[in-house]
């Protein structure tokens, strides 16, 4: 996030939660959904999962 320029509140309000869960989400304390990923993606304005998973 730094390497974006934008801090933990920045994305809270992005995101719309707290900069509270951001913080343990990041030290690994709050395990994330894939709803969180999705929104964390769109926040910061970058791929975190790989969309190209073919599922049988």
């Amino acid at each position: 996030m730094e390497q974006l320029g934008m801090t933990q509140k920045a994305l809270a309000m992005k995101m719309n939660c707290s900069q509270q869960y951001i913080s343990k989400v990041l030290k690994g304390r709050e395990n994330m959904s894939l709803e969180t990923l999705c929104k964390i993606e769109k926040a910061l304005d970058v791929k975190i999962l790989n969309s190209n998973i073919k599922v049988k």
